[in-house]
């Protein structure tokens, strides 16, 4: 046994002995902070085409008023005193009167009427609409005769039923003036001639004539509808339109519109109903208010584009935020490696510049300090989250591990890491929505106001500043603007 003094300096001497065991095993890591890369810009935001959509109606009263005046188109058509000899030598005369013309719905290949229960079924036969139209119609009543004592519509069967339509063509010029022409007249029957003894040929050229008869009265009619244009009211619409719209402050929604384009006229009532589109490429930028557009009303364009409103637009995600979560996510982590440990503690998320992102990771355990990571930020557009592409330690972080403690090196960390710093968009995506759904539903003039819907919005691109993460989103909707009266 030692002497008690030799004792206590062997206990001294153990203790010391485990004290520098112990600080042999534990490293202290402190890299310096990554050097900050040269800024890069931002790529631009893609141009993309979008259609706003904005009704137009033309009053066309006055037209079906001098349609329906007897002196431009006959109301009766009297050749029943004396007969007509056609070309191969039969004789023959009819009589017929109409009603008042009316505007028929464009499109729609039902009769308008019935007589007696017996519907118009060959009310469309031989038309072919050409684009854009409209098409006003009136019952007619008719009878034929031809010798020696046949007859179509006489007696207890007068009068035989039919209809008479007229087709107008209607489109804009490229200076927004109203065009018309008549593309043809069509007589239909209900109820035909059932006497065997009426040679068909005679019915087709009682058709004809009194086809050729309205054709002529329309013909004269439509240069009354070729005076009109809407070029005032899409001037007030196009010049409303190029001004920036406040979405929030200093949140602005510019529309860029570039083209008009007309996607033809209906009919109904006593009016002519026409959709307009305004090609538009807008995006969403932040800071200052913008100034307004100079362009003026161009042409109108003959080229149609697809129906559809699409907003490219920046958002931010912040990278406190985010570091909150990918600290929620790892802290309390363990990683063994050669029978040591390691334990995060802490992590942060930030920008470094030239689209390049640092994580800070804190640790504990036998490698005390921190270690940094950098990457990439790119988006998948399918899961709609942000992942740190090609991470890695960075230079100096991984030369102080490889003097001080290579087996971390060869832990699962930077793994973990990557798994873990995978962010949603959906905060981002969720802002630009209500942005959008704001300003694409709201007056922008006294006599302009605008009625939009947002389908969906996704992420399609990610960019790292120092400042913050950009998400860049796309959203399609549709976009409509309407006019009112001046108050």
């Amino acid at each position: 046994m030692f002497p008690k003094p030799i004792g206590n300096t062997l206990l001294v001497f153990s203790l010391l002995l485990s004290i520098a065991g112990c600080f042999a095993r534990e490293h202290v890591v402190r890299p310096p902070t990554p050097e900050e890369r040269p800024p890069v810009q931002n790529p631009l935001i893609p141009a993309t085409d979008s259609t706003i959509t904005m009704p137009i109606t033309i009053d066309l009263s006055s037209f079906l008023n001098q349609v329906n005046d007897g002196n431009v188109i006959p109301k009766k058509f009297d050749h029943w005193g004396s007969y007509i000899k056609n070309p191969k030598g039969v004789d023959y005369k009819y009589y017929a009167e109409r009603d008042d013309f009316s505007m028929m719905p464009s499109g729609s290949n039902a009769s308008i009427s019935s007589v007696q229960g017996t519907t118009l079924r060959d009310w469309w036969k031989g038309i072919e609409p050409a684009g854009s139209h409209i098409s006003i119609s009136s019952a007619l009543r008719y009878k034929i005769g031809a010798p020696p004592h046949s007859l179509c519509g006489e007696g207890n069967e007068w009068p035989k039923q039919g209809a008479v339509q007229g087709n107008i063509a209607m489109g804009l010029t490229p200076s927004y003036g109203v065009s018309a022409s008549v593309n043809g007249v069509t007589i239909s029957t209900v109820d035909a001639c059932t006497s065997r003894n009426i040679d068909l040929e005679v019915v087709q050229e009682v058709k004809n004539k009194l086809a050729e008869s309205v054709h002529g009265g329309l013909t004269n009619t439509v240069a009354r509808i070729n005076t009109l244009t809407v070029k005032p009211q899409l001037e007030e619409v196009w010049n409303t339109l190029r001004n920036p719209i406040p979405v929030e402050p200093n949140v602005w929604l510019l529309l860029n519109v570039d083209r008009v384009q007309h996607t033809g006229f209906s009919g109904i009532g006593r009016n002519a109903d026409g959709t307009i589109q305004i090609i538009a490429k807008p995006v969403m930028v932040f800071g200052p208010e913008p100034s307004s557009s100079s362009a003026g009303l161009p042409p109108l364009d003959t080229e149609l584009t697809p129906a559809g409103f699409h907003v490219v637009t920046d958002t931010q995600l912040d990278y406190a935020e985010l570091s909150k979560v990918l600290t929620n996510r790892l802290k309390g982590r363990r990683l063994q490696q050669d029978g040591k440990i390691i334990v995060i503690v802490n992590a942060w998320i930030y920008g470094n510049g030239g689209n390049q992102v640092i994580l800070r990771i804190d640790l504990d355990g036998d490698v005390k300090g921190h270690l940094y990571l950098v990457g990439k930020p790119e988006i998948n557009a399918l899961t709609q989250t942000v992942y740190i592409s090609h991470l890695q330690y960075d230079r100096a972080t991984e030369q102080l591990l490889q003097t001080t403690a290579t087996w971390l090196l060869r832990t699962s960390l930077r793994e973990l890491v990557a798994s873990e710093a995978v962010l949603g968009v959906a905060p981002a995506t969720d802002r630009v929505r209500d942005r959008l759904a704001k300003a694409l539903n709201r007056a922008v003039s006294p006599t302009v106001s605008l009625k939009g819907t947002v389908e969906s919005v996704r992420g399609i691109g990610v960019f790292a500043d120092a400042k913050a993460l950009h998400v860049r989103a796309m959203s399609d909707g549709t976009l409509g603007v309407t006019m009112t009266s001046k108050p």
